[in-house]
């Protein structure tokens, strides 16, 4: 059920000062086993979602989940994004039930939580639950989250959307960073369209031509 204040929620504009980015599980074996999306196509939606927070500079988290068995490491093209950054690794299967992890959420002092993660049904959506009832605004990634099935992904951004949390896409996310076109991340971000978007690095280079 959605509740005032989650209503509210939806017309507060998500800024860069308001958000943080939690990727979450992007691992290699994880990936493998992705139905509900082309595994490349999740990948570049993955890593376009990770250069947009970097572009932002908004705090960003990345989580796994027994990585040292067979779900991997996080993907190197997002780990080589945050060179610096702790990779929280924990054995419950909802993050938010590891008291690192949720400590690590609350030290962002963020109200927005941009989420994404494989698998859709359970990486993304028990910690997404549990950050709702916390009190958080939730954006649900889901382009760029993945699960078994199709008709699992579909289930699942029911259940999301019937909790409150706002499901959406990894262009929507940073063009509502964006904002404005006469701002000093335009140009960083208008590189990662062009590297994630084909259609959108093809009328760069077409401008570009004509320059």
């Amino acid at each position: 059920m959605i509740t005032q204040d989650s209503q509210n929620a939806l017309y507060e504009a998500l800024t860069p000062d308001n958000a943080a980015m939690l990727l979450i599980d992007h691992q290699a074996g994880l990936f493998l086993g992705v139905q509900s999306i082309n595994q490349q196509v999740l990948k570049n939606n993955a890593i376009a979602l990770a250069k947009t927070a970097k572009v932002f500079n908004l705090p960003t988290l990345l989580f796994t989940s027994s990585a040292k068995g067979p779900n991997g490491p996080t993907i190197p093209e997002i780990v080589e994004l945050f060179p610096d950054h702790k990779i929280y690794d924990r054995s419950p299967i909802n993050l938010w039930n590891d008291p690192n992890c949720r400590t690590a959420i609350e030290q962002t002092d963020r109200q927005k939580l941009i989420m994404a993660a494989i698998t859709t049904d359970v990486c993304l959506m028990f910690p997404a639950l549990a950050a709702l009832k916390a009190g958080y605004t939730v954006y649900a990634v889901i382009d760029a989250s993945g699960t078994w099935s199709p008709t699992v992904e579909l289930a699942s951004m029911l259940r999301l959307a019937q909790a409150g949390a706002i499901v959406t896409n990894w262009i929507a996310i940073a063009a509502e960073l964006k904002h404005d076109e006469d701002r000093e991340t335009t140009p960083a971000m208008n590189k990662t369209f062009g590297e994630h978007m084909d259609l959108y690095g093809f009328l760069g280079d077409i401008m570009a031509a004509k320059a």
